[in-house]
């Protein structure tokens, strides 16, 4: 672990930066014409990590304008329709790389999304899937470039999930599942960034400053996986992968209008990223794609569970990826925690995917009433950091200033010892069992159990930055361990979605959130996503449902 100033170290991180940015632009052949649109761009990327730039109000509408045709004919287009055009040989696999690092390079400087492009590994990778087309063209994935969160294992690299002391920790070795992924076809082209301690559901830290939101330059991108929840919707990553322990796949996928899985533990490999509390088995974090497509979540789901990663990782669960059979479904409307309400737009999204359902003839809807959110906060302010936060305080050893959304993720943790943490890690069992037989409440008098359950990911649409300081809408499902997927409904809609007048506040926490909606203009153009919950092992149904939802 490293211990020098923190700011030599910041601009260590920052010189890695733009030497991998440099060697990508030549990857990516800029021509003049795109040079000079790519330099007159906002840019996210300030002048250190202290200075968070200027970002365009509206990065995606900006990144469109500034990439010419020939690159938006391939990033544009589904990548499970792009795959065809791989398999087909209408399009080579290092044509795909050039456009793909070409939209990258653009939306990093819009939203400061990518924490080290990959050009010279990826290029390596293309070749030698074009050269061995008649043999590898079978493969499920084949050609496809994605995105790495930066804290997942990638051969020759460092990993700091966000503390700058690991800068020399170079790891030899890839993740499991980008092994997988690699096997079958696909391969890493860029690093995406991530926060400090990774434990905020925003995307700043001193070793990249702060990622926006693709949609609203003004808006946070989420977190953890916040450069994957940007680069993905900024539509410049077929897919990514990142992780979640208390909501960093599903915050950043809803954000930025995207779909984004938290599977349920077991299902993929995850053992092998790195993180603060790496040991603590208390409430474990798992990975999940993030991407536009929904098919492509699906088919990347499907390959890495059908390579058997239960022969790699003996932590998982050797069950089949299978499409549902149901012919009916039952699902439930979480409309409100009862601790902070929804604001207008989330609201207007469960109103509007409650009456889709309701249109439906194979879909039975019911309310799902919360079932004691405050012991889910009162559980996981004791588990997520049992040691009091020393690890993660430890990381700050080279003077690296405690980010504001840091501190009110370890404020207050307390250092248990062994009693304790069995004493807490039995409420977590407890807390299991009982909200089971709540969820099991809702089945119907011929059996039918609810399939799933819809609900908000967050109270708001993107957040304004420094302010997402509650998470129960997405942590209670990781004290669970139930799957989650973050779906795309609408956005914000500046004469539908005015603040609600005489508001009544449940409490200083609802206040908080209330006042921080003041005006749909603040949040124009905002995504408002929500999420499908399900059951552990029902991931699959989860996606089934999206699809029918979606159409």
């Amino acid at each position: 672990m490293l211990t020098d100033n923190w700011k030599e170290l910041a601009g260590k991180a920052q010189s890695t930066f733009q030497k991998s940015l440099k060697q990508a632009i030549e990857l990516a052949d800029f021509d003049e014409g795109l040079a000079k649109r790519y330099g007159a761009l906002p840019s996210a990327i300030g002048a250190n990590v202290e200075d968070f730039g200027s970002p365009a109000q509206f990065p995606l509408e900006e990144y469109l304008k500034a990439l010419p045709k020939k690159v938006l004919d391939i990033t544009e287009k589904d990548p499970v329709e792009l795959l065809k055009d791989l398999k087909s040989r209408k399009v080579t696999c290092v044509e795909v790389l050039k456009a793909y690092t070409a939209a990258s390079i653009v939306a990093s400087k819009l939203t400061n999304c990518v924490q080290e492009f990959l050009p010279i590994e990826a290029l390596q990778y293309a070749q030698k899937l074009d050269a061995d087309y008649e043999t590898k063209k079978h493969l499920p994935l084949y050609g496809l470039p994605f995105s790495i969160k930066e804290m997942i294992p990638f051969v020759g690299r460092s990993v700091t999930h966000g503390s700058l002391c690991y800068l020399d920790r170079i790891v030899d070795y890839n993740a499991d599942i980008v092994n997988i992924l690699i096997a079958n076809g696909a391969y890493p082209f860029v690093r995406t960034t991530n926060p400090q301690s990774l434990m905020m559901l925003e995307c700043v830290s001193f070793s990249h400053g702060r990622t926006v939101n693709a949609y609203n330059g003004m808006l946070t991108s989420g977190g953890s996986s916040g450069g994957e929840g940007a680069l993905n919707g900024m539509r410049a990553s077929p897919f990514g992968l990142g992780s979640d322990i208390g909501g960093s796949i599903r915050c950043p996928a809803a954000f930025n209008g995207i779909y984004g899985l938290r599977s349920t533990l077991g299902r993929i490999p995850t053992a092998d990223y790195f993180s603060c509390n790496r040991g603590s088995e208390s409430i474990l974090s798992v990975t999940g794609p993030l991407s536009r497509s929904l098919d492509t979540v699906n088919l990347v789901m499907k390959t890495v569970i059908e390579a058997k990663p239960w022969l790699i990782d003996p932590t998982l669960v050797p069950l089949d990826w299978k499409r549902p059979e149901n012919k009916k479904f039952r699902v439930g409307i979480y409309v409100s925690d009862h601790i902070v309400n929804p604001s207008p737009p989330i609201n207007r999204a469960l109103s509007m995917v409650t009456e889709k359902l309701k249109s439906l003839g194979n879909f039975e809807v019911v309310t799902f009433e919360p079932y004691k959110p405050e012991k889910v906060t009162e559980i996981l302010g004791k588990l997520y950091f049992e040691d009091g936060a020393r690890d993660f305080r430890a990381t700050l050893q080279t003077g690296e200033p405690l980010l504001e959304q840091t501190r009110w993720a370890i404020e207050g943790a307390e250092d248990l010892d062994m009693h304790d943490q069995w004493y807490w890690n039995l409420q977590k069992q407890a807390y299991r069992k009982e909200f089971l037989k709540h969820w099991c409440s809702y089945t119907d008098n011929d059996g039918n159990v609810l399939d799933a359950v819809i609900a908000p990911v967050f109270p708001n649409v993107a957040a304004k930055h420094e302010t997402t300081k509650y998470w129960t809408y997405t942590s209670q499902w990781n004290l669970l361990d139930y799957p989650v997927l973050a779906f795309p409904v609408t956005k914000v809609d500046e004469s539908l979605d005015q603040p609600y007048k005489n508001y009544k506040p449940l409490n200083d926490l609802d206040k908080y959130f209330y006042e921080q909606y003041d005006s749909p203009s603040s949040f124009k153009n905002a995504p408002a996503n929500l999420c499908l919950v399900g059951l552990r092992f029902t991931d699959e149904k989860l996606v089934e449902i999206a699809n029918i939802l979606r159409n």
